[in-house]
């Protein structure tokens, strides 16, 4: 029987130094730079400080609910595990948060 696609390769061509080598060629030829990792700006204060990371949280809450609602059996589980964790951090937050307001306020 003849197979329309071929066999993968053996080994891992993407840690070849042949292709090591062929990427950095072309990243040079396109000049582009090196990928830089995104500094965040320092925080002015606690309060918000805390803000930030509570919608960090919302924004992980509703990834991980995404997620577990395209599953079903113990990944879905899994997933909703993690949302629940995270709706626990996201508490322990707005406790933080009312401990500084009422202390501000």
């Amino acid at each position: 029987m003849f197979k329309i696609t071929p066999n993968p390769p053996a080994t891992d061509d993407l840690v070849s130094p042949a292709f090591q080598l062929a990427a950095e060629r072309a990243f040079a030829h396109y000049e582009l730079p090196p990928a830089a990792k995104p500094t965040p700006s320092p925080p002015r204060n606690l309060e918000e400080t805390l803000v930030h990371i509570y919608e960090i949280l919302q924004c992980a809450s509703a990834n991980a609910y995404e997620c577990a609602d395209n599953l079903q059996g113990s990944n879905r589980k899994l997933a909703l595990g993690a949302v629940h964790l995270i709706d626990m951090a996201q508490q322990h937050m707005d406790s933080l948060l009312d401990i500084k307001l009422a202390k501000t306020g």
